[in-house]
């Protein structure tokens, strides 16, 4: 039998083996099959960074600390290989037996299942009533493990946009640096083809905020494929 393609098994995991904390499903917050579906419907398009496949997606479905909860937090767990992904499982595991250790009144706070080791992981909030996926976020402890000749590319491709040269006239002062890469974003976050490369330009900082051009270049194609403008705050 065929391995199923990297979107079909995260979306099989979010609809066949989603992991609802126990404090999500005590207020009847458990979504029903049919939200399930809007659910798994609703992600985008994962896939495994360079020429990896998920051997498995561990599907969470988090408690955000507050009774009523004013939200819930989807965590994706993917893992690269079968060993990874006991791992994973035991790791879960472990943080039920936490969980249903310290659920004896809703007053007590108990852990969620945060800060689990994965070759990637994908965060998303949920609003109450809501099924969809809106913005999703992208983890990676060998995110920032970018080639140098990869970065100086991605960083030549950013130095010929447009919208770079307009951003460099706009800076607050002279000494805000050069243009830095930040990491591997995945295609569905950077809105491109392959793997791409995220780097900023700060464009104002006083010290403790200021403001971040970032640019999304595709990592085999060297195209700009989504910039925005984004807060920077140290502290």
């Amino acid at each position: 039998m065929s391995k199923p393609d990297d979107p079909a098994l995260v979306r099989a995991a979010v609809l066949q083996r989603l992991k609802v904390h126990v404090r999500l499903t005590q207020q009847g917050l458990a979504p029903t099959p049919d939200q399930r579906r809007r659910l798994a419907a609703s992600l985008p398009e994962l896939v495994a960074f360079g020429d990896r496949r998920y051997a498995q997606c561990h599907a969470v479905l988090d408690w955000d600390h507050r009774l009523p909860s004013d939200a819930a937090v989807l965590r994706l767990y993917l893992s690269y290989t079968d060993r990874e992904a006991g791992a994973i499982e035991n790791a879960l595991k472990a943080r039920d037996r936490e969980i249903d250790a310290g659920n004896l009144y809703p007053e007590f706070d108990v852990p969620d299942y945060a800060d689990v080791d994965a070759s990637e992981s994908y965060v998303a909030v949920l609003r109450p009533g809501n099924h969809e996926v809106g913005d999703l976020r992208f983890f990676s402890d060998w995110r920032k493990g970018v080639h140098q000749s990869v970065a100086r590319e991605a960083v030549a491709a950013v130095r010929a946009s447009p919208s770079y040269e307009r951003s460099m006239r706009e800076r607050s002062h002279d000494n805000l640096g050069p243009p830095v890469v930040i990491g591997w974003t995945p295609p569905c976050l950077a809105q491109s083809k392959h793997w791409a490369i995220e780097v900023w330009l700060l464009v104002d900082f006083d010290g403790h905020v200021g403001r971040a051009h970032v640019f999304m270049i595709d990592s085999k194609t060297h195209l700009v494929t989504r910039e925005y403008f984004t807060e920077v705050q140290i502290g």
